[in-house]
């Protein structure tokens, strides 16, 4: 055999393992693997990409001076959601009153662009800006479930340990969200939808 053995690719866990003692490359390897989609989660939880930066940096941050106080409960990609939720959380408390300045929907933009039609495309369009206005107009708890389980996709009991709480809470935390969210969106369209997120 020669030198062509595969490098065998190291689990979350492991990285996180090794970022406790102090291992930086280790670190910057898991932050590779999960940094677009907790990015992604901080623009639409903290209100805009500024405060996502500060945000995301805050909570990698605290996830590297933090890495020896993870003990496996969960899976290291849902630690570190519930590190950037946190670190929202916190920007969110020491900037309350300011308006917030929500980001356009990736997913109403790839339906307006998968559609044909000038139609369809101004029909996405405004269902999108609904969709945008609706989640800005939701309270903190609401939103992060939405973010968490809908958009960005985690599990069940990813999204429950990322907001730290039990499987059956997040459940019912996220069915009034969803009803809220088709309420006011329906609102803004003036018409029902079957469906708002994926």
């Amino acid at each position: 055999m020669g030198e062509a053995a595969t490098e065998q690719v190291e689990t979350d866990e492991e990285l996180v393992r090794r970022t406790a003692s102090g291992d930086r490359r280790a670190f910057e390897q898991l932050v590779a693997r999960h940094e677009a989609p907790l990015y992604r989660f901080a623009v639409r939880s903290c209100g805009g990409e500024r405060e996502a930066e500060d945000a995301l940096q805050d909570g990698l941050l605290a996830a590297w001076r933090g890495a020896t106080t993870f003990r496996g409960d969960a899976s290291a990609k849902t630690w570190l959601y519930q590190v950037v939720v946190n670190a929202c959380h916190r920007r969110h408390r020491r900037r309350a009153g300011e308006p917030q300045d929500p980001q356009p929907m990736e997913a109403a933009a790839a339906v307006a662009a998968g559609e044909s039609g000038p139609d369809a495309r101004v029909a996405a369009r405004e269902v999108g800006r609904a969709i945008d206005a609706a989640l800005a107009q939701l309270g903190e708890e609401a939103r992060e479930v939405l973010l968490l389980r809908d958009v960005e996709g985690l599990s069940g009991d990813e999204t429950a340990a990322a907001l730290g709480l039990g499987l059956a809470a997040m459940k019912s935390r996220l069915h009034r969200a969803r009803l809220e969210l088709k309420e006011r969106v329906e609102a803004a369209l003036g018409h029902a939808v079957e469906e708002v997120l994926p």
